[in-house]
């Protein structure tokens, strides 16, 4: 049903001439069910349709594990491993998607990387926006000591001068990036911080990349969290790991608050990631 509401009375000429087609245009159809269509259709095994597709499908399954580009000779293996075609046809097909702006080549030091387009705008656009955040900072006129300290006998807590410093700059600062290992203070940390922003009458959003990782973060902290998905109101299939997920939050309708923290950052996809910027 999904197919034929899609093509309607051209669907017999898809199917003859390119069943690749489904996988680019329908959620829900990937590469393999697309692949199975043509073999049975009668389409070569080199045809130029199959290659291009095999292409997008491997970078895809790149992206699904949290890779926004492949290195070239990668790409040339694992296409040739999943199509068995020789690696000449693979050059030209890639050449032909570059120019049809499906992929993006780029030399990166010593290794020429191939992005699928969607996931190289998506990398500019997050480098883009976090070098906006960075550049932003703000002139509290006047000391934080005075606010750290009365945390500090609030939570009955001793700061280290880390700690103190990861504040200011939270306080002060457009982004901040708080990172250690298990037991280094982050929970502490991010729980003084939070103080700080309640006493300013700051609104306060907590979120995570998953479920779990939203629970700890809300036992954790005592602050109801939520996953970053529902922050942004989602309303696509979240088991979608394309570009093809839809939130009702983004540039015209942004998130509500003075704040927003995230837990496990390391863990949030490239997709994920500029929604959430945007």
């Amino acid at each position: 049903v999904k197919i034929h509401n899609q093509y309607g009375n051209k669907l017999k000429d898809v199917l003859e001439s390119n069943p690749y087609k489904l996988a680019e245009d329908i959620s829900g159809i990937g590469f393999k069910t697309a692949d199975e269509i043509a073999m049975r259709m009668g389409i070569a095994s080199n045809s130029d349709y199959r290659i291009c597709s095999g292409i997008l499908y491997m970078l895809g399954e790149a992206g699904a594990n949290g890779h926004t580009y492949l290195p070239m000779e990668k790409l040339f293996q694992k296409v040739m491993s999943l199509l068995h075609v020789n690696k000449e046809d693979i050059e030209k097909n890639l050449l032909d998607l570059a120019m049809n702006k499906k992929v993006m080549i780029k030399q990166l030091d010593t290794r020429t990387a191939v992005y699928s387009i969607q996931f190289y705008y998506m990398e500019i656009a997050v480098a883009k926006k976090l070098m906006e955040l960075a550049q932003y900072t703000e002139d509290l006129g006047y000391d934080l000591d005075d606010h750290i300290k009365l945390i500090e006998v609030s939570e009955g807590i001793q700061l280290d001068e880390r700690q103190k410093l990861a504040i200011k700059e939270a306080a002060t600062s457009g982004i901040l990036i708080v990172t250690g290992g298990p037991g280094t203070g982050k929970t502490t940390t991010i729980n003084s911080m939070i103080k700080y922003f309640e006493q300013e009458g700051m609104e306060i959003t907590l979120a995570a990349p998953t479920g779990r990782a939203a629970k700890r973060m809300s036992e954790a902290t005592g602050y109801q969290a939520q996953t970053i998905h529902r922050l942004l109101e989602i309303t696509g299939n979240i088991e979608d790991s394309s570009a093809r997920m839809h939130f009702s939050r983004n540039e015209e309708n942004p998130v509500e608050g003075d704040v927003v923290i995230i837990d496990e950052t390391s863990m949030v996809d490239i997709v994920l990631m500029n929604a959430l910027l945007k």
